[in-house]
């Protein structure tokens, strides 16, 4: 892996050192490669691209015309390509997606493949918004007309996110006798975690780094098999104040409470400020505070919401957050394991020189939907711009590639702890991205500034009530004001301070992982 990377140009390096999963980041990835003149390697991320979205046409049609790729794998790629026709006219349809109604979505659908049997557009459709859905029955059943081998690596891919390790392995065991697909010793070793033979794992995630020494992700996954961080848990080593706000979300700041509260808290004080609200907020908090028993629970009541960065200072000035060494900040509509904060506090005795650590953040009601993980920067380029964040966390839903412990950009603010120093060292959060919205990533980017990133552990997985982008589009209460807080943040910084903090996090993660693939000996695979 090393030698591969270490000679490869430094945009598609730090490309793959962001991630080896989705089809359009190794379409991208392929693209940097042919302009470096990477043939082989630019055939293989471009085939790869099109087996983690095998019913993309277009994508089809590109790996169809590789003449280095098996036969085997064109003549799949050909019958995608043949067999996909696009209406002319798609407006219904979109109307139905923009307004997310999943039973006429299906309804419409299930019409559309009747009326035209064998046009896999249709079908490609299906697939989308069962996944889309969790919609795991469905979504196994839109693959029956494939040809076998396309078959066996959808129903693999819906047993890996449903959590049937059983028959991912079994369709995955059928598929590698049929085509050696991309990526397949990365969800045969999946396969086997989940049955929980991590001997068989550690097995095939080596096969997969050494026949595509590209795939990052799995040498990430290897390291922490091995060396037991996928268990790892560990107490915080002082006084820990963890610190919640909350304005009108009584049943969220219940259920929110009652996974805190039900953790291993090790002694750590719990406060929630209670940022004006108007619904039975007080009440649930009153109720918590004399339900906690030996648990510790302060609250806190403003007249009026402040907004968040305010709330988060407020917070931190309090005298059992000046007294605490470390400081957690939680969001109001989390759920949370048992072992929440000891995962914290593994990552937090790895990387101890890290800024910030954060978790894995999914949609609670589709667990395999991430909302956040180990984020990078994508600076603005030398003509200008505005930079933006690396996506491939949201390309591929998560079949369990996203847990491991390492360096990024940024983590969420949905659930994230600061030793108390660092935070009184950096400052509050800004101001002026009150209500909310994107005061953890300005904090994030002022933090690598000064020198110290964070670290996401993959380890732990945040539940979050809200779905991903409930309120993120056009005329809906959020989007105005996240568009304007965007564009605060991309003005705030200087071009070339995002180009710094950029660099430092792309710079920490690939030493991070060139240690690993020495420790795992792949710098002298052939």
């Amino acid at each position: 892996m090393l030698r591969l990377l270490e000679n490869l140009p430094d945009a598609l390096r730090r490309a793959l050192v962001h991630g080896s999963e989705g089809a359009r980041h190794l379409s991208f990835c392929a693209g940097l490669a042919a302009q470096a003149r990477k043939d082989r390697l630019a055939a293989e991320l471009l085939l790869a691209a099109w087996a983690e979205s095998p019913l993309d046409a277009s994508l089809a049609a590109q790996a169809a015309n590789l003449h280095s790729a098996p036969e085997s794998a064109r003549e799949l790629a050909r019958h995608v390509a043949a067999n996909t026709a696009a209406p002319a006219d798609l407006t219904y349809y979109r109307r139905l997606a923009q307004r997310r109604d999943a039973p006429k979505i299906a309804a419409y659908l299930d019409a559309q493949a009747a009326k035209e049997p064998g046009n896999l557009f249709w079908t490609a459709k299906t697939l989308f918004h069962a996944l889309d859905a969790e919609d795991w029955e469905r979504a196994t059943a839109s693959a029956a007309p494939l040809p076998e081998p396309l078959a066996r690596l959808v129903e693999s891919e819906t047993a890996l996110l449903s959590g049937d390790a059983p028959r991912a392995l079994a369709n995955a065991s059928r598929l590698a006798r049929l085509w050696e697909c991309p990526g397949l010793e990365q969800r045969l070793g999946l396969a086997f975690l989940g049955q929980g033979d991590p001997d068989q794992a550690g097995r095939w995630l080596r096969a997969g780094i050494a026949r595509e020494p590209w795939r990052t992700r799995s040498l990430l996954l290897l390291h922490d098999l091995e060396h037991g961080l996928r268990e790892a848990a560990a107490p915080l080593p002082g006084r820990t104040a963890v610190l919640l706000y909350t304005w009108n979300k009584a049943r969220e700041i219940d259920l929110t409470l009652q996974s805190l509260l039900a953790s291993r808290l090790h002694g750590a004080t719990v406060v929630v400020l209670d940022n004006g609200s108007t619904d039975d907020t007080p009440q649930v908090l009153r109720a918590w505070t004399e339900r906690a028993g030996g648990q510790r629970l302060e609250t806190v009541r403003l007249p009026v919401n402040v907004g968040a960065p305010v709330a988060r200072n407020w917070l931190a000035s309090l005298e059992t957050a000046r007294a605490a060494e470390w400081i957690v900040y939680l969001d109001d509509d989390v759920s949370l394991p048992e072992d929440w904060l000891e995962r914290l506090g593994a990552a937090a005795s790895l990387y101890p020189d890290a800024g910030v650590w954060g978790a894995r953040v999914r949609e609670y009601a589709r667990p395999s939907h991430v909302q956040s993980a180990d984020v990078f920067l994508l600076p603005p380029d030398e003509e200008g711009g505005a930079f933006s964040l690396s996506s491939c966390h949201h390309e591929a839903l998560d079949r369990g590639h996203l847990r491991a412990v390492r360096p990024c950009a940024t983590v969420t603010g949905c659930c994230h702890l600061f030793r108390a120093a660092t935070l009184q060292a950096l400052g509050g959060f800004d101001l002026r991205f009150s209500p909310s919205q994107y005061d953890d990533l300005d904090h994030d980017i002022r933090l690598l500034l000064s020198g110290k990133a964070p670290v996401c552990q993959g380890h732990l997985a945040v539940g979050h009530f809200k779905a991903t982008g409930s309120q993120g589009q056009p005329g809906q209460a959020q989007y105005g004001l996240g568009h304007a807080h965007q564009f605060k943040l991309r003005h705030k910084h200087s071009a070339g301070d995002y180009r710094r903090a950029a660099a430092l996090a792309d710079r920490l993660a690939w030493e991070d992982l060139r240690a690993k693939a020495l420790a795992a000996g792949e710098a002298h695979a052939p």
